[in-house]
Formats: structure tokens, C-alpha cells, sequence
């Protein structure tokens, strides 16, 4: 598959409307809820139809010319219309794609509710071996005990670091976030302009509350969710951020922002936490910061004070969800599996794999790249088994209201502390209004 281009990553900058509208589409949908089938014997025969976006559309075609028995249709699809599509064949009880690869992995939640009623527990369709190859990957397709998807590539966060910056200046790689806010001060008085991080993009969640284990979507119980910004958790992602975002190392913008843009250009971005394919899709590309050859490198997460893992959040990862209304349920798995597991295909993919032994293929190919200082797989694959598990995939989503919030308040030259009660008050609402009990 041809690597992700920065419009094929769309998703990932501009999908919030799809993922925070989701409280309105189940707040407003509740009495057009999900026909319920009764249990069919399985078709092997029966033709297969399989959603997918365009990077995915290929890996499809592929199954499909090297399984001539298969019969299966593959389409792209609106992704932004998902679950009105999905509730729209609820109610006439036909049209349901068999397969579907999802770009946003939180609509698993919704789409294994009552409301929608639509993802089959994979649970005896993909061989344990297969499920236990996968390490911690598909712990978010977990609902209720029950494994509703499979991952396909994850976006764990790591510390990206110009290494040429960190030896010219004589810096030392932090290990813990006490040392990384130290060496910010440092930056700042010593080495003016350049910056270590962003905070004025919705990233900051994942990269930081996510990460620190910061309780916004934590599943306590079902349809029971623990939200707390007074959480220690969460202020201590505050108390670390605010300090460095006055003194002008970590940005008031995002990542995507022109003005960070051209740090890039202008090497003067010493480091920056962020996902897996940051590397590839923001600090190499020619549109983007256009790093040059040899200067990145990828470090284990910084741990926080008293801790002795260094958590992960995760900027991303599609899924594979099969339909519960499948006439095909084994056809269906089988196609999801492949996607998900084959070595070959995942190798040549452009994002880090899921899998566990398709990232070794992944990382074989893509370890000896010259455009990095050092190989960056052993930060990945550690990081790979640390994505924070405090947090869950919820029928909510946290970007708009982190974007309303705390990147508003930064954006306009307050505190991310100062967004914190406002934060809680709007997503404590929006998990009550899809049906969370919210301690």
C-alpha cells in the first residue's frame, strides 16, 4: 500500500465533527433503535461487502484477487456518515456492509451498543493464537468482556528528538517528565526560540492526559464512566505544561500550525511528544517540516514521578469491525483478519502495525531508513505495549470539548489549567446524555 498522504490522514486533523457529533446522532436517535435478528446458520456462500477508506481499498482488492472464491464487493465510504448509515439499515433491516475498517477507533463503543447493534463479538471467529499475537493492541475493541474488533495499526505516543540539536547543545534525552520540564527551562534561557512540544491542538490529549491517565474516559463499570479534572492526573499534566508554555518552549499552537510548521523547517524543534507516525507523516515530508536525513530520533515516553512505566496515549489506529447481521460472520472475520494480521500487506503499510508479528516485518523494512539518526523501532515497539489502558473507548468523544477547553484557553494566551472545570462540566454532560452514569 502506498504510504498515507497528508489529505489520506484527514481523519486524524479534521474528524472531530464525525467523533464529538456522535452524542447527538445517540442522544437523537434512541427511538430508531437496532433491529434484532434472529440467529441464521452461516453462508459461506453469501456475498461479502466490505466498507473501507482509500488506504485500505487496495489491501481489500488484494484478498479479494488472492481468494478467487471469495465473493465480495468493496467500496469506499463517507466515514463522517457512519453511524447515520448504520442506524438508517437498522430500520429497514437491510444494507449493513459485512466488514467495515474504521478510522476512528472510539466508534467501536457506540457500534457494539443496543443503539446501533451492529459489531459481532469476534471472540470465536479469530483463533486465540491469532488474538494472542495482537499483545495489548486490541484492548480497546474490548466492551463488556466481549472483543468487537481488531486493530489495525496502532499510534502510540513516543518522544521524537533531533538528535544533531540534542549533541550540538550538549542536552541528554529526559527520561522522566521532571527532567524533560527541566530541560525545557533550560531551552529557554539558553537556546531561545526553539521548542520541545505543542499544546494548542486537541493532540494534547492524547499526548499528555491521555497518557498521564488523566480520568475523562475511564470505564469503571458498564455504562459507568469516571470523569475528574481535580484528578491529581490530570493537574500534574497542567502544572508540567504551563510553566513551559510561558516560558515559550512548548507552543501555544498545534503541531499542524504554520508557525510550527516553519520551527520545523527551521530545525528549531528540539523534541516533541507525539504518535508513532509522526516521523514519517509530519517531520519528513517536504509540505511538512521536512527534516532532513539523519537528524530524528525516536525515545522511550517519559515517565512520571513515582511511576515505573512510561504510559503511552494513542493519536489514532483504525479498526476492523464485522457486522452481527453478516449471512457470511466467518467469511467476514476471515477478511478482517487478514487485513489485520498478513504480514506481507502490513509490511509495506504505512502506519505501525497492530499485530504483533507483522510489526517485526513493518520494522525490518523500515528500521535501516536514512532519514533516521538512530533506528526508532525499539522506542515504538516499547511503546507499543504501554498505550494507557486507564482510558477506554466510549460512546463520547473528548476532542471537541478538549478543543473548547483547555486548547482554546492556550490559544488565546491563558492557562490549560484554566480550561480544566469547563472541561469536566462539558464532558460530564456529554456522557450523561448517551446514557453514562458519570462517578
Amino acid at each position: 500500500m502506498k504510504p498515507r498522504t497528508a489529505s489520506a490522514r484527514a481523519w486524524r486533523i479534521a474528524r472531530p465533527a464525525a467523533v464529538g457529533a456522535l452524542a447527538l446522532v445517540l442522544a437523537g436517535l434512541i427511538g430508531g433503535c437496532g433491529a434484532a435478528d434472529a440467529p441464521t446458520k452461516d453462508d459461506p456462500n453469501a456475498e461479502l461487502l466490505v466498507w473501507t477508506d482509500a488506504t485500505r481499498q487496495a489491501g481489500f482488492e488484494q484478498f479479494k484477487k488472492s481468494h478467487p472464491d471469495v465473493k465480495m464487493k468493496v467500496e469506499t465510504y463517507d466515514s463522517a456518515a457512519l453511524l447515520t448509515k448504520i442506524q438508517l439499515f437498522n430500520r429497514t433491516g437491510k444494507g449493513w456492509p459485512d466488514v467495515i475498517f474504521d478510522a476512528t477507533p472510539n466508534e467501536v463503543a457506540a457500534l457494539s451498543s443496543k443503539l446501533f447493534d451492529y459489531a459481532q463479538p469476534l471472540n470465536d471467529l479469530i483463533p486465540q493464537d491469532v488474538q494472542a499475537n495482537f499483545g495489548s493492541a486490541n484492548a480497546g475493541c474490548h466492551v463488556d468482556g466481549k472483543l468487537y474488533c481488531l486493530k489495525n495499526d496502532l499510534a502510540q505516543s513516543v518522544l521524537w528528538y533531533d538528535k544533531t540539536l540534542m549533541d550540538q547543545f550538549g542536552y541528554k534525552v529526559p527520561s522522566t517528565w521532571t527532567e524533560y520540564a527541566k530541560l525545557g527551562q533550560q531551552v529557554a534561557k539558553d537556546h531561545p526560540g526553539y521548542i520541545i512540544g505543542t499544546a494548542g491542538f486537541k493532540f494534547v490529549y492524547y499526548d499528555y492526559f491521555w497518557s498521564s491517565g488523566c480520568p475523562l474516559q475511564t470505564v469503571t463499570a458498564p455504562q459507568t464512566v469516571k470523569i475528574d479534572t481535580k484528578d491529581v492526573k490530570c493537574t500534574r499534566v497542567t502544572d508540567l505544561l504551563d510553566p513551559l508554555i510561558s516560558a515559550g518552549v512548548v507552543s501555544r499552537g498545534g503541531p499542524f500550525d504554520p508557525e510550527v510548521t516553519k520551527l520545523g523547517k527551521d530545525k528549531k524543534i528540539l523534541m516533541m511528544p507525539g504518535a508513532s507516525w509522526y516521523g514519517d507523516f509530519v517531520f519528513k515530508p517536504e509540505a511538512s517540516y521536512a527534516l532532513p536525513n539523519g537528524r530524528l530520533a525516536a525515545a522511550a515516553y517519559p515517565k512520571w514521578d513515582g511511576e515505573d512505566k512510561a504510559w503511552s496515549g494513542a493519536t489514532g489506529g483504525g479498526i476492523y469491525l464485522v457486522s452481527k447481521h453478516s449471512a457470511n460472520k466467518k467469511g467476514a472475520a476471515a477478511i478482517a483478519q487478514w487485513m489485520a494480521t498478513d504480514t506481507d500487506l502490513q509490511a509495506s503499510a504505512p502506519t505501525y502495525p497492530a499485530y504483533g508479528p507483522a510489526a517485526d516485518a513493518w520494522g525490518a523494512k523500515h528500521g535501516t531508513d536514512p532519514f533516521y539518526a538512530t533506528n526508532p523501532l525499539p522506542a515504538l515497539k516499547a511503546q507499543a505495549a504501554l498505550i494507557n489502558p486507564a482510558e477506554a473507548n466510549t460512546s463520547y468523544g473528548v476532542e471537541d470539548a478538549i478543543t473548547g477547553t483547555v486548547v482554546a484557553k492556550v490559544r488565546g494566551g491563558g492557562k490549560l489549567a484554566d480550561g480544566l472545570p469547563d472541561l469536566q462540566s462539558q464532558l460530564q454532560q456529554l456522557a450523561q446524555s448517551v446514557g453514562y452514569a458519570v462517578n
